[in-house]
């Protein structure tokens, strides 16, 4: 409006004075060129402004769940340490009792031999006192009365032996226990740090996504006072700033099923019998069209890649919202969440992330729901979700990443041809 404005006055001024009309109208073509310039960068700007702000949106809920893992965390090390505790406690107390025990036997076997001494050595020689019994009733009474003694001292020393043994299982038993405690909270404590480490770079990203904000919508004011070819400078500068920005926190979302690998026991399924022979893949919406191929594109929302601007990590199919979503190969989940902050669903929105064989993993966002969680092992064709538009899309349609190492890779050559279809075998 303030360049209107100036516009308006220097033409009144211009005839004013009578200049020629031809100047007028010069003048009135690059005021004009130069209005189109700037609307033009100020939407490029404004669209990836939005951009940046719902990716800044899914980092703070990146943010919470980082904090809620290292809040669980933190509970499991607690409970593991009060384990430990009651474990040691539990070994004290065997180790007190096998001492008791070895203790009595000392003494029982003292006894004993005291016992046999005395009556084999002195006046209580059995001999004597059983050939002077008064009788064959009463020679029968003490030599029974010799066996008994006999053998409860040998029957009192088996058990106190039983007892030291049965002692000593249950001692490595504890022992044992508690080797894998301190095992589990060794490793807890390294899942802590890992988690700090991630919430520290998050937390960075986030910053400097919040900066980049502040100075696109200080650009968005600043820019109609500006020559075009400053203003396309700065724009161009904002932007790719924006988008390397942008790129980082949507590999946010794997560095999450990244960190669930590493931290969870991961078992790879061996190909299925009902696996496709012919292709590594099938088609995870066998019906619609593809409505946004791999590779690089004119979306300014997209971010770059691999020496574009911008630049489609995957292949979009359009159908119907609640289309049945299949895996595309055997594999295990890694991931199968919601970018959501105040009920907005922003990023992949819903979305499942599957491990596969040689270090290959495909995606599947947009969803309307999914029916798998991590750690579920899924065979090709499994059924994992439904075709939704949640998150940052423009209508029903599945977004299809296939990752070769981390880095995204046209599925297409994996896929039977002339698809979306049916095609198995």
């Amino acid at each position: 409006m303030l360049g209107r404005a100036v516009l308006l006055a220097s033409t009144v001024a211009v005839l004013l004075v009578g200049s020629p009309t031809s100047v007028l109208a010069d003048q009135v073509d690059d005021a004009r060129a130069r209005l189109n310039i700037i609307n033009h960068l100020k939407g490029s700007l404004s669209d990836n402004l939005q951009r940046a702000e719902a990716q800044e949106i899914a980092m703070q809920q990146q943010l919470q769940e980082t904090q809620d893992q290292i809040n669980t965390t933190l509970q499991q090390i607690a409970e593991t340490e009060r384990l430990i505790a009651d474990l040691e406690s539990q070994i004290t107390a065997l180790q007190a009792h096998i001492a008791a025990t070895r203790l009595e036997l000392a003494r029982a076997k003292a006894d004993y031999g005291q016992f046999m001494r005395v009556t084999y050595k002195s006046q209580a020689d059995p001999l004597p006192m059983l050939l002077g019994a008064p009788s064959f009733q009463a020679f029968l009474s003490r030599a029974t009365t010799i066996e008994r003694v006999n053998f409860l001292s040998k029957q009192l020393m088996d058990r106190i032996i039983r007892t030291e043994r049965e002692l000593r299982v249950e001692e490595a038993v504890a022992r044992d226990k508690k080797a894998e405690a301190d095992a589990k909270r060794a490793d807890l404590v390294t899942q802590r740090q890992a988690l700090l480490e991630q919430q520290k770079k998050e937390k960075d990203l986030q910053l400097r996504l919040q900066a980049s904000i502040r100075q696109v919508k200080w650009e968005l004011v600043a820019i109609n006072g500006q020559s075009a070819e400053l203003a396309q400078r700065i724009a161009d500068m904002e932007i790719a700033r924006q988008d390397q920005l942008i790129a980082e926190a949507e590999q946010a979302a794997w560095q999450q099923a990244q960190f669930w690998m590493a931290h969870n026991m991961l078992s790879l399924p061996n190909q299925s019998a009902t696996h496709s022979t012919k292709y590594p893949l099938i088609w995870p919406q066998q019906r619609g069209t593809i409505s946004l191929p791999f590779g690089p594109c004119s979306y300014p929302f997209e971010p770059p890649g691999f020496g574009y601007r911008h630049f489609h990590t995957g292949i979009d199919i359009a159908f119907t919202q609640g289309t049945p979503i299949m895996a595309a190969d055997d594999g295990t989940v890694v991931a199968a969440d919601t970018s959501v902050l105040y009920g907005q669903l922003v990023g992949y929105g819903r979305y499942v992330i599957i491990a596969h064989r040689n270090n290959f993993f495909s995606l599947y966002g947009h969803l309307l729901g999914y029916k798998v969680k991590a750690g579920d092992t899924v065979r090709q064709g499994d059924l994992i979700g439904f075709e939704g538009t949640t998150g940052n899309s423009t209508g029903p349609h599945l977004h299809f990443e296939y990752r070769y190492n981390g880095q995204p890779t046209n599925p297409l050559p994996y896929l039977p041809a002339n698809g979306p279809n049916t095609f198995n075998q």
